[in-house]
């Protein structure tokens, strides 16, 4: 396994755990808010100077349905964070407290709903990935085969951690977050704080198994349609 590739993982698990630390502003505060949030920008820019090779290929090749769904996903993506970005540091009380920016509702109400659209989207981002992860993990791991112990376990903790993905959803009101329905969260200190994060982890889990099995249906369908076209290709 590559240095590179074990430095990708590295900078996605991280910026991944940092993304769910800075949802939880009720839990950690304002201040520690922005400066998780700057971290997780830094390790964002950090993930695309590691994947700068995809910008160079945009206008090159055919697009599959595949590889134009990844296309709309990263733009979105980036589109997403960008606005976060912006709303967040116009908000600012900690990091550029002493601009003493005005902020304002609106800002405030388009920086929450941009920030949980990042959910979703990049969920599917992983899920477009998933399978790349799934193989170098196996390696690792010494695991072969979609049959053995090991790997029949992990899908068992998926679908049930994507069931719990499902009902955290509407624990946490992701329609409302999503379209405009509210500018401020709420979390019941009587909760236990890891039920936050386990939560919002598997929200976006949901999206992640989706995307994955999704992709990983379509290719089997057409290996059943065209088996000698693809074999030839092998």
């Amino acid at each position: 396994m590559g240095a590179k590739f074990i430095t990708r993982i590295i900078i996605d698990l991280v910026m991944t755990l940092l993304l769910l630390c800075a949802y939880a502003y009720r839990i950690t505060g304002d201040t520690a808010h922005e400066w998780i949030g700057l971290c997780v920008f830094v390790l964002f820019i950090a993930h695309n100077g590691i994947n700068r090779t995809w910008y160079k290929t945009i206008f090159k090749g055919t697009y599959t349905p595949r590889r134009a769904v990844m296309a709309a996903c990263n733009a979105a993506l980036v589109f997403t964070f960008a606005v976060v970005l912006i709303t967040g540091l116009l908000q600012s009380r900690a990091v550029l407290a002493f601009l003493h920016l005005p902020g304002g509702m609106l800002l405030r109400q388009i920086h929450t709903t941009a920030a949980y659209w990042g959910l979703p989207l990049t969920g599917i981002h992983l899920g477009l990935h998933w399978g790349m992860f799934v193989k170098g993990t196996r390696k690792m791991l010494g695991v072969s085969g979609e049959n053995s112990v090991r790997t029949k376990a992990a899908k068992v903790t998926a679908v049930l951690f994507a069931a719990f993905g499902v009902w955290a959803s509407f624990d946490r009101d992701m329609f409302a977050k999503l379209f405009l329905g509210f500018s401020f969260d709420y979390w019941d200190e009587n909760r236990p704080a890891i039920l936050f994060f386990a939560a919002l982890l598997s929200i976006m889990a949901v999206y992640v198994f989706v995307t994955y099995y999704t992709l990983k249906r379509a290719e089997r369908q057409k290996e059943s349609r065209f088996p000698l076209k693809l074999e030839s290709r092998r």
